[in-house]
């Protein structure tokens, strides 16, 4: 079934133009045909009740999302291609929130217009998994995460913990030793050294469950 986002569910849902246009025009849906809309809490079953302009459903039937921890991956920047995957992935699990961190030896920044489009397939994602849309935050410096979150770090040996919370994953060239001394509780993704986007993603898909 066809799943439309929304800022904010209302009855009837209206799409907006973007999403209205790929209704009609790329998947040729017409009144009647039934979708998904959803925003940020929640997700409905409706059906299409008009195509003029823009979009309206009709909800008739509002869908529990399962239940998952509120977990929130803070990690360096990957270059290109790699950053893309990596936000999909974590949107596609269901994190909660992806917070890029500049580090002292990232090799990679995050502007406001890359945030964008990261928001862009955070949401593609979600429409195509089914969970909740992940938030992309502006970028903060190591310093301004909070001191309790989680380091994976390749020389701790406790595993990471199921549940919700924040997973911090530094860059490849690792974290600096005021950085490191930052973040006390630091756990293992196993004993291999993985790259900035597998770790992120390992790490989610543990404390999801």
């Amino acid at each position: 079934m066809p799943r439309f986002f929304v800022e904010k569910i209302t009855h009837p849902a209206v799409l907006s133009p973007e999403e209205s246009r790929h209704a009609v025009r790329a998947l040729r849906l017409g009144v009647g045909d039934r979708v998904t809309v959803f925003d940020p809490v929640e997700m409905w079953i409706g059906e299409i009740e008009s195509v003029d302009g823009r979009v309206r459903v009709r909800l008739l039937e509002r869908i529990e999302r399962p239940a998952l921890p509120a977990v929130t991956v803070a990690a360096a920047v990957p270059k290109g291609a790699r950053l893309d995957w990596m936000v999909e992935k974590l949107a596609e699990l269901g994190v909660a929130e992806f917070v890029p961190v500049r580090f002292a030896r990232g090799v990679a920044e995050l502007g406001e217009g890359k945030r964008r489009r990261l928001e862009k397939i955070a949401l593609a994602a979600s429409k195509q998994s089914g969970a909740a849309l992940m938030r992309i935050s502006p970028e903060r410096p190591a310093k301004d995460l909070p001191a309790d979150a989680l380091l994976a770090s390749p020389g701790a040996v406790g595993p990471l913990p199921q549940g919700a919370g924040i997973v911090v994953v530094g860059p490849e060239g690792g974290l600096t030793p005021e950085e490191e001394a930052r973040f006390p509780r630091q756990v293992s993704l196993g004993t291999t050294i993985l790259r900035i986007e597998t770790a992120a993603v390992v790490a989610a898909a543990r404390m999801l469950g």
